[in-house]
């Protein structure tokens, strides 16, 4: 039986303890697992930078493929994005399973010293805004 991109995308979650991981900058072709992510202690707080304000872009895997596809440096820069796992399990009625864990991204953008963490919400949609440092398109 040929199993769907999408379902594999909603299954995933429920079926491994971590969540699938790419290097790349752009979607991934397959995914694979990685371990949970711990939250970087440094991190600058505010909208996007932790978990406690992820930024709620809704839509699944693509709707974080697309928010990050729009996200640019302040003078424009295009970024450059590593998916370094999931963390911070939470409660979410939008979940097809009831609850869902945040993505943690590595974004960075020529210019800029060293990649800052951002933290997606691929369940829930907000209105979506750039995070201090960044711009959308």
């Amino acid at each position: 039986m040929k199993t769907s991109r999408l379902a594999l995308h909603l299954l995933a979650p429920a079926l491994m303890v971590g969540c699938a991981s790419s290097t790349a900058s752009t979607r991934p072709t397959e995914p694979t697992p990685t371990t949970e992510v711990a939250a970087t202690p440094a991190a600058p707080s505010g909208y996007g930078y932790s978990e406690d304000e992820p930024i709620h872009v809704g839509g699944g895997v693509d709707g974080e493929m697309e928010y990050l596809e729009h996200l640019r440096g302040p003078q424009g820069q295009k970024v450059r994005y590593e998916r370094r796992g999931s963390c911070c399990f939470f409660e979410s009625k939008e979940s097809p399973f009831g609850s869902g864990m945040l993505d943690v991204y590595d974004v960075s953008y020529d210019g800029l010293a060293q990649p800052v963490t951002l933290y997606l919400n691929m369940y829930e949609l907000k209105e979506p805004r750039a995070p201090e440092g960044f711009t959308l398109d």
